[in-house]
Formats: structure tokens, sequence, C-alpha cells
């Protein structure tokens, strides 16, 4: 593992990952600029500006925190730069983890980071976390006006028909995340009910008593409180499960 991790984490894929990173500020400071005028022009009071770009900046925080979470998961086994490269452009969190994990099993390794996990198990996550991406830009690029018609041809015609078909995919997509626990069971299912019950009472709380912040850092609290459990639970039932 220490010879792959050496050019997982090499200065070629740090300095890589920092000319991406770079390209990105660049094309937010931009888009900052040209918004920013667009609504002198439009003549918004600066104040008004300001206070939005305030709520923006603190608001954008609270969701990058399950993405810092998941840099960290993946560290120790890919390396910094590559992970870092991924949640910094088109990569989520939650897809990073189960592509990277997928790339594992595919090996016959039983995940990500488990027992033999070797250089080629490593390329064969990060194929699998590349190109689970490109469909989408290339699809955007030709399709999106011809999806958007139909989106809004669909939404014109019935409302309820385009939230039920939004609904359904999302659930399928969750399905896919949360089907592989549930039938291995063990410490994954465990992992899995602890940050459910987590955000269930997270939910219960902000609408019971009215917390608005709380909605925001739901998602980060229950992945944490997972992770805290998955150690809990490994320590005591260590063997067992």
């Amino acid at each position: 593992m220490e010879n792959y991790l050496n050019v997982a984490n090499s200065g070629l894929l740090f300095l890589i990952a920092a000319v991406i990173f770079v390209l990105i500020v660049c094309q937010s400071i931009i888009f900052f600029v040209t918004a920013w005028k667009e609504g002198q022009r439009r003549g918004i009071e600066k104040a008004r500006m300001l206070k939005a770009v305030k709520s923006s900046a603190v608001l954008s925080i609270v969701p990058s925190i399950p993405i810092v979470i998941s840099l960290i998961a993946m560290a120790p086994v890919l390396g910094i730069p590559f992970p870092w490269i991924r949640l910094s452009v088109l990569g989520s969190a939650s897809y990073e983890l189960m592509a990277a994990g997928m790339g594992a099993e595919i090996m016959g390794i039983s995940g990500l980071g488990g027992d033999g996990y070797t250089a080629e198990v490593f390329s064969s996550s990060t194929w699998i976390m590349t190109l689970g991406t490109i469909s989408a830009p290339i699809i955007l690029v030709f399709f999106l006006k011809r999806i958007s018609s139909g989106f809004k041809k669909v939404q014109a015609k019935d409302s309820t028909w385009m939230h039920a078909l939004i609904m359904a995919a999302y659930m399928g997509l969750i399905s896919v995340f949360i089907g592989p626990p549930i039938t291995r069971g063990g410490i994954e299912l465990i992992t899995l009910l602890s940050g459910a019950v987590i955000m269930l009472i997270s939910t219960f709380i902000e609408r019971k008593f009215k917390v608005a912040w709380l909605k925001e850092f739901a998602l980060s609290f229950s992945m944490i409180g997972a992770m805290a459990a998955a150690i809990l639970f490994s320590n005591i039932f260590k063997g067992v499960l």
C-alpha cells in the first residue's frame, strides 16, 4: 500500500490539484464580478448586495462540512490530491465514497480501504469515480435545452406529476446507497440506522422548536454521528459482527 500511496500523494498530483483549484477560484471570481456589475447596473443598493454576499458565504460553509469529512475518510486510502480534485469539481461526497467503494468491490476487496487494497484496486476506484461523472456534462452540453423544454411541458400540463417524477428519481438514487448496508447487515447496517436516527431527531427538533439553522447542519450531524457510531460499535462487537 505504501508504494501506491507515494504516487497518490506525489508532488505532481498535488500540482495538478492546485492548478485545478486555482482555475475554479478564478471562475468563481469572474462570476462574482459579473454578478456584482449586473447588480449595480440594475440599481441594487450596495448594502443589499453585501448582505447577500455575507449570507451566501456563511451558508456555503455548512454544505462543505460533509465534503471535508469525505476527504478525510478517503485520504488514507486514495491520498489527498485525487479526492481533493474530485470533490472540488464534479463529484459529491456521497457519490465519490460510493464509486470508490464499488471500484474496490469489483476487484474483490470488501470496500474502500479493505484488506488487500493495492495499486490495482486504487486504479479501479479512481477510474470508476472519474468515468461515472463523464456522462452528465456531455448530456448537458448537447441535450440541456431539450431536457429543459421537456420538463417545462410536463410541469405546465401537470405539476403534481412533475413533482412525483423528481421524487421517484431521488428515491431511486437514495436506494442505491442504502441497499448494500441493509443486505450485508452488521456494522454497516448499524451505521446506517444510527445516521437515520440522528437525522430524524435533528429534523424533529428543527420543525418542533423552529430551529431554522439546524436544517443546514442536520446532514453534517448525521454523518459525524454515524461515523462515531461505526467506531463505537466496531470496538464493542469486534470479532462478532
